[in-house]
């Protein structure tokens, strides 16, 4: 394995040349083997390198398009349908909510994981109201960005382990008792309350 890693400009993302899981093969294989498409949306050159890097060496994943503009993003969610926007939310100038609903209008099954170096727990309570699957920081390892893709292609929920723990400790939270902030981390984790109960009988 190639230790040789990418330098990305401004906290980006450190990539290393990992080699690929499984060849993916044409895009058209990979569409008949039941592979999720990825549309990236980062105006970063660089970071778009690296994710799109990612995501070719990701069993299960397909790269649909890189969308450095809203206009691109939107116009590829919805000829793609049925996929995962890996998106910066500041791509756009709205607020996050009304981009959100503007990927939802355009693109109902789309799954959004937002990628960004903002992620106070007010942001990640929004994100997750409007919908997003999952949410990690862009300076996040490789294999945390996989997970949280890998988990939006099995229509589950992935918030980095420091934003979760970062909610369970916010101001709405504080009153929970340490057994309660456990299984709200487990939650937004994406694990359903039947797993939480088989790992844990003893917790009603």
């Amino acid at each position: 394995m190639s230790d040789r890693r990418v330098d990305i400009p401004g906290g980006g993302v450190p990539f290393q040349n990992w080699p690929p899981q499984v060849s993916l093969g044409s895009e058209e294989e990979a569409e008949a083997d039941g592979a999720v498409k990825v549309i990236i949306g980062v105006a970063s050159p660089a970071l778009l390198s690296g994710l799109e890097s990612l995501v070719s060496d990701t069993a299960g994943l397909v790269l649909g398009c890189s969308a450095p503009t809203t206009d691109r993003l939107l116009a590829c969610c919805m000829e793609a349908e049925d996929c995962i926007a890996l998106v910066d939310p500041t791509l756009g100038p709205q607020g996050l909510r009304a981009f959100m609903q503007l990927l939802r209008m355009v693109a109902a099954r789309v799954r959004v994981v937002l990628i960004s170096d903002m992620h106070s727990p007010h942001m990640v309570r929004e994100a997750l109201r409007w919908g997003a699957s999952g949410f990690v920081e862009k300076t996040a390892q490789p294999a945390e960005i996989r997970a949280a893709l890998v988990a939006a292609a099995r229509s589950q929920r992935y918030l980095s382990p420091g934003m979760a723990a970062d909610l369970a400790d916010s101001s709405v939270l504080r009153d929970l008792s340490p057994r309660e902030r456990h299984v709200h981390a487990l939650l937004t984790r994406g694990d359903c309350n039947k797993l939480i109960s088989s790992l844990h009988p003893n917790w009603q």
